[in-house]
This record gives C-alpha cells, structure tokens and sequence, in this order.
C-alpha cells in the first residue's frame, strides 16, 4: 500500500545533503523502496497504539509523515562531518581526538577539527534541553514494567534486528554478527544496559559516552554501506542507516510500559508526559535531530506508529541473522560466569530456551505467525518448535504478571529495597559486570571502534 502515488524521478542532486546543513530545501519524499506498509507491522501497531490513536488515520500524508519520509535520506545529521574528518585526518587521529573531546571535553583538544567542535557543542547542550526531571521519573516509570513486558521488548529487539528492512540489511551486509559474534553481542548488550542507568542523564558518564561511541559507530557503517552498495540503492532505499530509523532506538522503554497499558495497567496522563521525556531524550542522544522531536507522549506514539509501519520487510540476511543472533554459541557466551553444571545445562537446552524467552515472547504483540516468518530457513525451523502454544503460555504469563503489577500499584506502600535498586540501577550494573567479566575472559575490547576503518564498505558481506 503506498499513500504517495506516482512522482517524478528522483534526482541524487535533489536528495543527498545533509538537512541541517540546508533547512531551505524542499521536503524529500519517502524513498521509493520504503514507500510501502508491510503487513508484518499491523498487528503490534493495534496493539501497542491502538488504545491511544486510529493507527490508519495517522500515517496519512501530514507535517509529522513527511519530515519522517524526508529523513529516511539522510545519516546522522551532526557525525556527517565527524566522519568526514576521520577520512580526511585518518581513523586513528580521528579516533584519539574524539576520544579526548568525549572523555576531556573539546577544550582539550588542541586545534580540534571544527566537526569535532560542532559535535560536542551539540552533546554538551544536550541534557540542558530536556527536563531531565520528568526524564528520570519516565525512567523510573520504564523500570517498573512487569517482567514480562520487559521480556517481550527484548524479543522485539531480535525480531526488529531481523525483520525491518533496513536493519536487517545494514547489520546482515556488515557480517558482525556472523564474524565477530561475541563481540557485537556484548558490546549490543552493555550499551541497552548502561541506557537504563541514572547516568545515562551525566554528559561525562561512561552510560552517555559509550551511547555517543555506538552513535559514531552508526554513522561510520552508514558511509561505508553507502559508498557499497552505490547511487541505484541510494535513489531506491535512502541512506542505509537513516535518523528517521534511529528514533525507535530511545523508545525501548517506553513501548515496556506500552505493552503494560495494553494488557490493562493503565498509564496515566503525566506518566505518559514523563515516558516521552525520558524517551525523546534517549532518541536524541542517538542521533534523532531536534526537528523530529515528538512534543508530548501522544505525538511520540503518532510518530513512533508511522516509524513502525514504514519498517518494511526482511532483507536476504534475515535467516542469516537468526541464526547469528539467537544461535546456541550467543546464550553460551552469557553463561561463561555460572558454574559448570549450570553451563552443561544451558548448552544442552539452548535452543528451546532461546525459542522460549527470546522468540516467542514477541509473538505476544506481533503474533505467532509472525515469529514463524522470523525463524523459516533458519537453524529453528527444522526443530519444529510449536509457536502458537509457545506465545499463548507467554501471553497466559503476562496477563498474571500485569494483573499482579496492578495489585501492587495500588497498595499505599512500596518496597523500599526495589525502589533504590530502581533508582541505582543496579540490575542493569549487574548485567553490565557479567558482561565485562565475559568480555575480559574471551580477551574482547570493549571500544566500539570496531567500524573506524568501514567507510570505504571494504570487508561488508553483502
């Protein structure tokens, strides 16, 4: 289905700039490639905003749908010049730099590159433009998501990594997954954690940096995934890793304490406001530009509802993906600091235990036909897993955790333990020191420079 219709040709001249760099240019259509609602996307889009919006209504062509298309043509508005500089100075000046202004500040850097000034005159500003406040209770409201709710994002995760035509195919042509798996797995991991942190709000936070690393990471991937696949793919899909994508990275959170409300622990009105906060924050922070900032929670869930709906379908890399994803050798690597006995159990069920808690739990929203698309001509598929019973269990699961989470929402007390785990972060601490633990037994750096040397696609599988 497209809404836009016939259109003339679309001219690079017409299309490849940098938006910051051009506010008076015309709005740029969607690219044709992803001028399509893929069905996949329908079920979860009623689910998850359906209670909030008509989901129809609101991908009609309107001010909010063609700045979204518009930016689908376009990377990171402010690394644009970052990479530029690593080009023109070298990777690895260009990395000591950066990584001086992130860890230093930009006064220190000697004679700095204007790029790298312009980069953190944005990061610097960043915390001050947002009422970090409502931020922290949003975050605080997005810990609070039910077990299960948090269990059923996760498995998104997979299922978007996989299924969305974009991220399917810039992360499948990169080949990490397949080449460098633990690596690319931890580093993914750690960073969702350090997210969840307090500190993420602390521009000198090792939470915040590490945010910015992955960010530039994006932004060096998208030159060399450009430059790869050339101007035919470009005039077709847009830019490999487009801003208008990286919007979802900040709402994570926000869709846990969405798929609570769905399943009937309501939200009230300022805790959505604070949800929105705490997630137009988190997208900033990965690269969202200030013109696509939602300005309340019912717009966030207007141009997340759109975002979604344009993710297309699965690139070639999809089984591919699946099976570098959820293969047994990743749940092994999360296990390499329990006891032997423990590790001897999970590689022997690995696979059922990943079908079980990181498959189908997003089948609760997606559905599990859905879920059987993900995994067809996949290491999954032979093994005959029974999908629709295993979604059914889960949802069964989520309906009692929700209506528990409800119960204790309305008792004039709380857990005085939970809440100051809550505000230190300290599950997401946890997790992040097993991860280092694992990182530092396999001899894995933890830098996230692995792509400083990408932006010619030289080495990308596809």
């Amino acid at each position: 289905m497209t809404v836009t219709g016939e259109r003339p040709e679309i001219l690079l001249e017409d299309v490849e700039f940098n938006r910051r760099d051009h506010p008076e240019k015309p709005l740029r259509p969607i690219p044709p490639g992803r001028d399509h609602f893929a069905d996949q996307w329908r079920h979860m889009r009623e689910f998850m905003f359906g209670q909030w919006i008509d989901i129809d209504k609101e991908v009609e062509p309107n001010e909010l749908t063609r700045l979204r298309d518009d930016y689908f043509w376009q990377r990171d508005e402010h690394m644009i010049g970052v990479v530029d500089a690593f080009e023109r100075i070298g990777h690895e000046k260009g990395r000591a730099l950066f990584e001086q202004a992130l860890t230093q500040g930009i006064d220190t850097v000697e004679d700095p590159p204007q790029e790298l000034v312009d980069l953190f005159e944005h990061l610097d500003q960043l915390p001050g433009q947002f009422d970090l406040v409502s931020a922290e209770r949003g975050r605080m409201l997005a810990m609070a998501s039910t077990r299960a709710a948090t269990t059923i994002i996760q498995g998104w995760a997979f299922y978007e990594t996989a299924m969305t035509g974009d991220i399917s195919a810039s992360t499948g042509a990169t080949g990490r997954f397949a080449d460098d798996g633990p690596r690319r797995f931890i580093e993914t991991a750690r960073v969702f954690s350090q997210f969840t942190l307090p500190d993420i709000f602390d521009r000198n936070s090792e939470a915040f940096q590490d945010v910015v690393r992955v960010r530039l990471m994006h932004a060096l991937v998208s030159r060399g995934l450009r430059r790869k696949w050339g101007d035919k793919v470009y005039l077709k899909f847009g830019e490999p890793i487009p801003v208008t994508s990286l919007l979802g990275f900040g709402s994570g959170m926000l869709l846990g304490r969405l798929v609570d409300h769905g399943f009937g622990r309501k939200l009230t009105a300022q805790q959505l406001e604070d949800l929105a906060e705490y997630s137009s924050y988190s997208g900033r922070l990965w690269g969202a530009p200030e013109l696509l900032h939602s300005p309340n929670g019912l717009e966030l869930i207007k141009s997340l509802n759109y975002v979604l709906a344009r993710g297309g379908n699965p690139s070639p890399w999809r089984a591919e993906l699946v099976d570098a994803i959820a293969g047994p050798d990743h749940i092994k690597t999360l296990t390499e600091t329990m006891p032997d006995w423990a590790k001897k159990l999970v590689a022997r069920y690995a696979n059922q235990l990943t079908a079980t808690i990181a498959l189908a739990p997003a089948g609760v929203v997606f559905g599990y036909q859905q879920i059987e698309a993900m995994i067809a001509g996949s290491l999954f598929e032979p093994l005959g897993y029974n999908f629709e019973r295993r979604v059914r269990i889960f949802e069964n699961f989520t309906k009692l955790n929700v209506a528990l989470a409800r119960v204790g929402d309305r008792l004039p007390f709380s857990n005085p333990r939970r809440e100051h785990r809550k505000r230190t972060g300290a599950a997401a601490r946890e997790r992040i020191a097993m991860l280092n633990k694992v990182a530092r037994g396999k001899q894995i750096p933890l830098t996230y420079t692995h792509h400083d040397q990408s932006t010619r696609g030289e080495g990308f599988t596809g």
